[in-house]
């Protein structure tokens, strides 16, 4: 130990020499170079230090890792609650069908933001796949096709769901939608099938490509055109699930056909888009008691009488026919409907009941109270308390009831400016007159639309765009008649 080392200030060696040896002048003795005793620096009380740094360590280690994992715990619960809310999922769904569920809901973007449309397609697929397995969500369920070949994990057959519940065919109706509808964004997108990545057409390198688009940069090398396929099912394979399966209300399988025509209609299949439309007012009709007295089968106009008001859904489907025949360019098939149906809204018998908004509020709402202890109260309980999921919405067969006079109906304003644009466009010179007026009417419509306190936020929306419309219309109109009287000769003063 060092306590017991002398280390005297002067040293006097035994040597032959006469002359006393200093330590600073004498020479190093071979002794000097002797291995000395090693200082012990781990001590006991150094080791009881170093033991207790230790534990101190590991303890605060652990309680710093139990508090970040509590808390990715904690930020992922909150983050499914607010998701849960905000698109509520059957409660009689296991939690990983609910999970893929909001997921591929949270994935959606607004218009203004991107959307990876490939990510959502995947994640209502697997959520797809687990409602209709029978060992999983899908007990009850019965495919009406059994066996049939699979397309990208689909199971093409429709699926008769009358056993379940309706929150659970709902939901499984929002899933099919929903893949219908990312399989329309990625339907000119391929799969790699060496790498599993979804690539475009357009960079596909290959004989069928003689030009193919660059990756961006960081992006993924461009596939080979004999490793690809294709990326997910067509949409038709979804839309024809709910057309074709059974359990589903006739609300839901209008909503599929009207977006399959709308579909075909993009493709430019405009006589298939036809029949699809044509397909969606036959489903309207055979829900009424009786659909002969209410619409004319072959022409799809309607028949105004008070004792047999027509429905929601049909009127809603024959203005989706005659709209798409107007774009079509059939303007004399489309006239007569928009006519009909237009006749038939003011028919209608008026609907003394107040307007109700949607059941289902964000988890921040909370009923108005009169004191901010009662606002604050009722937030906790929002927040406490799960969310149910939304009560079903009228089947849409129901006897349709128009808005009181006061309220303006943005839905006949719309009506108004096809017609408008109809009679514009075909008239003969000089009678343009009448379409302008319509288009006149609608634009005072949508106007005082967007003022009314008594119309509904979501009804709002139309009615700015239907002011929009009817804006850019009755302008399109005026200059088309002051080009028209400016190109005619100019009456002459004179007698020769």
């Amino acid at each position: 130990r060092l306590f017991t080392q002398n280390r005297p200030l002067l040293l006097i060696t035994r040597t032959s020499s006469p002359r006393p040896q200093l330590p600073y002048l004498s020479q190093p003795s071979r002794n000097a170079f002797a291995p000395r005793q090693t200082a012990r620096f781990l001590t006991t009380e150094n080791k009881n230090y170093v033991k207790e740094q230790v534990w101190l360590a590991a303890k605060w280690s652990a309680v710093g890792w139990s508090f970040f994992f509590l808390g990715v715990v904690a930020l992922y619960g909150i983050n499914q609650e607010v998701l849960e809310r905000n698109t509520p999922s059957p409660d009689d769904w296991s939690f990983f069908s609910r999970n893929h569920f909001r997921c591929a809901n949270a994935a959606i973007k607004p218009d203004h933001e991107y959307t990876d449309w490939a990510q959502v397609a995947t994640e209502f697929r697997r959520c797809l796949e687990r409602l209709e397995n029978p060992d999983i969500d899908g007990k009850g369920t019965t495919p009406l096709v059994p066996a049939m070949e699979h397309i990208r994990g689909v199971n093409p057959s429709a699926f008769d769901v009358s056993e379940k519940s309706y929150a659970w065919k709902e939901g499984y109706f929002q899933v099919v939608m929903q893949c219908a509808r990312a399989s329309e964004h990625i339907d000119n997108m391929v799969l790699d099938t060496s790498r599993a990545i979804i690539f475009p057409k357009d960079v596909v390198i290959g004989p069928s490509n003689p030009n193919p688009r660059p990756c961006p940069p960081g992006a993924e090398a461009a596939p080979r055109e004999e490793d690809c396929g294709r990326a997910y099912a067509p949409p038709e394979t979804f839309y024809l699930k709910v057309l074709t399966g059974l359990g589903f209300s006739s609300r839901q399988r209008i909503e599929a056909a009207l977006a399959y025509a709308n579909w075909l209609e993009i493709k430019g299949l405009s006589d298939s888009a036809d029949e699809t439309y044509k397909w969606a007012v036959d489903i309207a009709a055979s829900a009424l008691p009786a659909s002969n007295a209410v619409i004319d089968q072959d022409t799809s106009i309607l028949r105004v009488q008070e004792a047999t008001p027509p429905s929601p859904n049909l009127l809603r489907t024959a203005t989706a026919l005659a709209t798409h025949r107007a774009r079509s360019g059939n303007v004399t098939s489309a006239l007569p409907i928009f006519l009909s149906v237009l006749r038939a809204r003011h028919a209608s018998p008026v609907d003394i009941a107040p307007a109700t908004r949607s059941e289902h509020r964000p988890f921040y709402v909370s009923d108005p109270t009169n004191t901010d202890i009662g606002s604050f109260i009722n937030i906790v309980k929002s927040l406490l308390t799960p969310p149910s999921y939304p009560a079903e919405p009228p089947s849409g067969d129901e006897p349709f009831l128009r808005q009181p006079a006061f309220v303006p109906d943005c839905t006949e304003a719309e009506l108004m400016l096809y017609i408008g644009e109809i009679l514009f466009a075909t008239a003969s010179s000089g009678r343009e007159d009448e379409g302008l007026g319509w288009t006149k009417q609608a634009v005072a419509i949508a106007e005082k639309g967007t003022s009314s306190n008594d119309v509904l936020p979501e009804d709002r929306d139309k009615c700015k765009a239907c002011l929009e419309t009817g804006i850019a219309n009755w302008g399109a109109m005026v200059a088309k008649l002051l080009r028209e009287s400016q190109s005619k000769p100019a009456p002459s003063s004179s007698w020769f």
